[in-house]
């Protein structure tokens, strides 16, 4: 109650007080902020821990504050409780408010990185556009598959008959060359015997 009356008197209040306001104020402002850049969420926090180590300094002055007046009033035990206990309560709330600090840290990468993998996985087919693709392919191979062995039994058929073709032609020309081997030897014997009558008129 009491720092609520101070901040409406004071706004954000003095000293300490000021100093947890601003750190609580940039913790609000970072959690409900949606970075685009971990650089600049990083940046935000480094500054928080600023505030914080700034808090936890000014505590342990008023630590040091407090044993001053313990030794010098040495009858105000109850004061001094006091005291102890509200720093002792500020430094614990600072140690709340630092885990809570590491805890939003974390959740807020993690929901980042979160994002990154939900855009990038929007980026690939979904599983049923990758099975119909599938499909389309086993269609697109067989359909090459059944071309390419039309193909191959027309280059089979032509092969056969091209065998066919060589053969025959083997055949005419063996058949020539015997045909031809008579007519040689006749002719050869003609001109022996008009070689021979040519020597007995001489």
């Amino acid at each position: 109650q009491i720092i609520e009356h101070r901040l409406l008197i004071d706004g954000d209040g003095t000293g300490d007080d000021r100093r947890l306001n601003i750190l609580l104020k940039k913790f609000l402002k970072w959690s409900n902020t949606e970075y685009t850049n971990l650089n600049e969420s990083q940046k935000v926090i480094e500054i928080m821990l600023v505030h914080a180590n700034l808090c936890e300094l000014a505590i342990k002055k008023s630590q040091a504050v407090s044993r001053r007046i313990d030794e010098e009033m040495s009858t105000s035990d109850g004061v001094s409780v006091e005291i102890d206990h509200n720093i002792q309560k500020i430094k614990n709330d600072i140690i709340l408010a630092k885990e809570e600090l590491e805890k939003a840290k974390t959740f807020k990468r993690n929901q980042m990185e979160y994002d990154v993998l939900i855009k990038n996985i929007r980026q690939y087919p979904s599983r049923d556009e990758t099975a119909k693709r599938l499909e389309d392919l086993k269609d697109e191979t067989q359909a090459l598959k059944k071309a390419r062995d039309g193909i191959a039994k027309k280059v089979n058929k032509k092969v056969n008959k091209l065998q066919v073709i060589l053969a025959a032609i083997e055949n005419l020309d063996e058949s020539s060359n015997e045909d031809s081997e008579p007519e040689t030897k006749s002719s050869e014997g003609v001109d022996d015997k008009d070689s021979a009558m040519s020597t007995e008129t001489e």
